[in-house]
């Protein structure tokens, strides 16, 4: 990729063409303390807590002309944390980000590293766009989402965020190629080819997006991660309550695991469908429900489930096969609100609650103040190891503040 950058970069700076630069910068600092089920320190696994500093600075240059435009971030990322196991700093998925395969080339850097620190450096946009005719291109390192981008996701399979995250700004980037186009008079086409470092594991997915009856609806076809899959989804408005909805077939693969049931040996169903209204002044309520043919229907099948190719991948977040998620929103002043999302583990009725304060502290910059804990069986140690009790049992609790500031 960095090959590629710079050639790219040397043949669009060597046109010929008025441009203009810009060139900015965005922080985001994140402290978090992090509790764990105490079955975790007693195998060895696991620090009994943990406190966690890090730190993302992203150096952001644009360039536009009439005929093109480029966008490239480098982005730097430090961390401390008090535990000397470098697998436990994950503190919890409203921090952790989102993982993604569709990088098909090496562009980061370990700067240092050591038992509680570590630096590195990321390239994380590398894009121009440009037109060509009817057609608006996209080529480089840029976010691609599908779906709704509600709480739970199911057709956002190439880089997704965990639910619940708190800065759904810093998208990590996948290799791709955009290429779309006008469709009637509200449609559109496109087709996304994404690269992935092993080439067998590459995407090749079709989109078409329009408006029916005053709802945003989303067809999606496809193959990713050696499996064919369609989707659909859809959002709008009825009788002053947002309808939203997503629903996905998956091609199973041999190499998925344990078969955990459905309603076929060759494919496998995902959907996820909310309801939101406002149910007083500045203040909104919703609930959703989410099912998944690749997670366990049983409380001891749950680690196999974690052990799926699906889960692995990083397409799959939840082990279980069926939710219910609440959530509230609700705004206490013109520059500050308050969220909460609790999920609902409906196999082995473990919770996870998620409550956010948000305030605003200029045009340029917010705080949030942020918390997880949950409900359930905790592991326990047994003689042939450690035994899952529950999903969100076996999850940390903790605490956080999260400072994004814009230059």
């Amino acid at each position: 990729m960095r090959a590629a950058a710079v050639l790219l970069l040397c043949i669009v700076f060597a046109v010929p063409c008025p441009a203009a630069d810009d060139f900015n910068f965005a922080t985001r600092q994140i402290v978090n303390f992090s509790d764990y089920p105490k079955a975790f320190e007693r195998a060895g696994l696991l620090p009994g807590n943990e406190y966690a500093l890090q730190s993302l600075t992203r150096v952001i240059h644009h360039r536009r002309s009439d005929r093109y435009r480029i966008k490239i971030e480098l982005e730097l990322t430090s961390l401390y944390s008090t535990s000397e196991q470098q697998n436990a700093i994950s503190a919890g998925w409203q921090v952790a980000g989102s993982r993604s395969g569709f990088k098909a080339f090496k562009t980061d850097s370990k700067h240092s590293y050591t038992d509680r620190w570590r630096s590195s450096s990321q390239l994380e946009r590398c894009e121009i766009a440009f037109s060509a005719g009817e057609l608006d291109i996209q080529l480089g390192r840029q976010p691609v989402s599908f779906g709704t981008s509600h709480f739970v996701p199911v057709l956002d399979v190439l880089a997704p965020f965990n639910p619940g995250y708190l800065d759904s700004t810093y998208k990590p980037g996948v290799d791709a190629l955009r290429i779309r186009k006008t469709a009637g008079t509200t449609g559109e086409m496109e087709l996304i080819a994404a690269a992935a470092r092993d080439s067998e594991d590459s995407a090749m997915i079709g989109r078409y997006r329009d408006t029916f009856s005053g709802f945003d609806v989303e067809a999606l076809a496809g193959r990713f991660r050696q499996r064919n899959f369609v989707g659909i989804g859809w959002e709008g408005e009825r009788r002053r309550i947002n309808v939203w909805g997503e629903a996905a077939l998956f091609e199973r693969n041999s190499s998925d695991g344990r078969h955990f049931g459905g309603f076929s040996d060759d494919l496998a169903g995902s959907w996820s469908v909310g309801f939101e209204k406002s149910i007083a002044k500045h203040w909104r309520a919703g609930i959703a429900c989410l099912h998944q043919d690749f997670g366990a229907r049983k409380v001891g099948d749950l680690t196999q489930a974690y052990a799926s190719t699906p889960f692995r991948q990083g397409w799959m977040q939840l082990a279980a096969s069926d939710y219910l998620v609440v959530s509230s929103n609700r705004e206490i002043g013109p520059l500050s609100s308050v969220n909460i999302n609790a999920m609902i583990n409906l196999v082995d009725n473990s919770t996870l609650w998620q409550p956010v304060w948000k305030i605003s502290t200029s045009d340029e910059s917010d705080i949030s103040f942020f918390a997880w804990f949950n409900t359930g069986r905790s592991p326990a140690l047994r003689p042939t190891g450690l035994e899952l009790r529950s999903e969100f049992g076996a999850f940390a609790s903790g605490i956080g503040m999260l400072y994004s500031h814009f230059y």
